[in-house]
Parts: structure tokens; sequence; C-alpha cells
């Protein structure tokens, strides 16, 4: 497994986080956009970050990743050359934009991001 280090920075200093008003979307690219550009950094053992550009505003970011024995991400329920297709041993994992709510107008009290979401698979 690869892994990089974060991002320089926090998310809002991301030179390419556009400030978008907050809305719910999601899009099938957004996951396949994190897939293709995602990098893994090892905190534990057993303890991973996943290190990634939100695909609509472009903030940096990361999420926390607890799951023992994964070695990559896919889009969800898309086989990879030469595997199968989902099971239900591999980990469906939602993912959303966490990026400082208030750069996005809109964005409801009490939460964070510019409203996009997605969903990947780890295997």
């Amino acid at each position: 497994m690869t892994t990089s280090p974060p991002p320089a920075g926090p998310p809002s200093s991301s030179p390419s986080h556009l400030p978008l008003p907050y809305e719910e979307t999601t899009d099938p690219h957004y996951a396949e956009e994190v897939v293709r550009n995602h990098a893994l950094q090892q905190v534990k053992k057993n303890d991973y970050v996943i290190v990634f550009t939100c695909p609509r505003c472009g903030a940096a970011q990361e999420d926390p990743l607890f799951e023992p024995g994964f070695r990559s991400l896919r889009t969800a329920n898309a086989p990879t050359a030469g595997a199968a297709a989902a099971s239900s041993t591999n980990t469906v994992l939602p993912m959303s934009c966490r990026c400082p709510g208030d750069v996005h107008a809109g964005c409801p009290a009490g939460r964070s991001g510019c409203g996009a979401y997605w969903t990947v698979e780890m295997v």
C-alpha cells in the first residue's frame, strides 16, 4: 500500500477551494475522482486516514478509516479489472465534504462542507 503525507495546511487553505453555495448533491464522478486521486496514510497499526480533495469544491481534507485488512478503494459496486463484483465482505464507505461550512453560503447551522456526498468501497 502506498501512503502519502496529507496536503499542506487546513482544508480552507486549498488554493483551488471554490466558495460554491451549499448544495446537497452527488454525482458518480465524485466517487470516481476520489478513488483515482486519494492517498492513504497509516496513523496506527490498523488505523488510516484517507487524504483527498473534495470533487465539488476542491477543499483538501481527510477522513479516518478504522477498517483492518483493506487494500484499496474503488467506486461502490464497480469491479476492478480481474476482481469480482462487490461482495458482502467489502465495506461500503459513505463520504462527504466536510470543509469549513462558513466558506459555502447557505450551509445549515451545525453542518460543514459544500454538500457533496458519494460512496466508495474498501476492498
